[in-house]
């Protein structure tokens, strides 16, 4: 019997450990290469199950539940299963419990089901595990973490889903300010992307962007960091992480800039601009 399951919270394929290997789910490209939610949320904010009966819900799988967007179920019917299953077996059940929990906003508990699977032999299993954790390190802002993540996940996957990996490698070295490294990862994305659009926007990153916004240029780091600790609050409301602060020449001499964010486009950077409110901001390539 075969299931599907989505890695990430979009509607995708995996298959169960009874039908061979697990595809990774399409990742949409957003800001650099951000993923969107998909869970439909009632008015109380809680994900709906889709309008499945209780029966329904009984008689499906974990992967099922996660695939029809019941994910609270979908976390309980997995965790109840793990300690009774082995091998390949439970090892899905924990990236379904793990997905489940990302999904769920739990980043600590979807670490603590996914981190065991990195080391699977299934380089499929573990390179979606790496993914999704590259994601949560990601969304915490500890980006040598997550660019690691992405480059092991991009090493095990393949086609489209090692080109995802790849670029948000990419992303997180672009924050870094290691934008030599980043230019590689869009350029290892561009070569094993299978479709032509992704290959495209890897091939435009890799020699046009991204683009970021810097928020001042400063002779010392202590200035520097002062203005990328007044900044930090501004940028966490606009979804856009926290500055960092990059050494640079300043007017001919060295010094410091503060930068905020990575976009594929200099439009995307300007509205992720308006979003931080008043302020002397700057778009400009990430890689000047």
């Amino acid at each position: 019997m075969r299931a599907t399951l989505c890695m990430f919270p979009t509607p995708n394929s995996i298959r169960t450990a009874t039908s061979g290997l697990l595809p990774l789910c399409a990742l949409v490209l957003l800001a650099l290469i951000g993923l969107p939610g998909c869970k439909k949320n009632g008015p109380s904010g809680t994900p709906q199950t889709g309008g499945l009966t209780p029966a329904e819900v009984q008689r499906m799988s974990a992967v099922d539940l996660y695939n029809a967007k019941a994910f609270r179920e979908a976390k309980e019917k997995a965790e109840r299963a793990i300690p009774s299953s082995a091998g390949r077996e439970r090892e899905v059940n924990q990236l379904t419990a793990g997905l489940a929990c990302h999904a769920l906003n739990q980043p600590a508990l979807a670490q603590h089901y996914l981190q065991g699977l990195t080391g699977s032999t299934d380089p499929q299993i573990a390179g979606r595990a790496e993914a999704v954790l590259g994601q949560i390190a990601q969304q915490r802002g500890n980006h040598t973490y997550a660019a690691d993540l992405f480059q092991r996940a991009s090493k095990k996957l393949d086609g489209d889903d090692s080109a995802r990996a790849a670029m948000r490698a990419g992303q997180s070295l672009s924050h870094l300010g290691n934008q030599n490294a980043a230019r590689q990862q869009f350029q290892t994305a561009a070569s094993s992307a299978d479709s032509q659009p992704l290959r495209q926007h890897a091939q435009r990153l890799s020699t046009q962007g991204p683009f970021t916004i810097q928020a001042g240029a400063y002779s010392t780091r202590l200035n520097a960091d002062k203005r990328a600790n007044e900044l930090a609050a501004a940028a966490q409301r606009a979804g856009l992480g926290r500055p960092v602060v990059l050494p640079d020449t300043v007017n001919g001499r060295p010094g410091f800039i503060v930068r905020i964010g990575t976009f594929p486009s200099r439009g995307e950077a300007n509205t992720a601009r308006a979003r931080l409110g008043p302020g002397q901001y700057v778009v400009v390539a990430a890689n000047e």
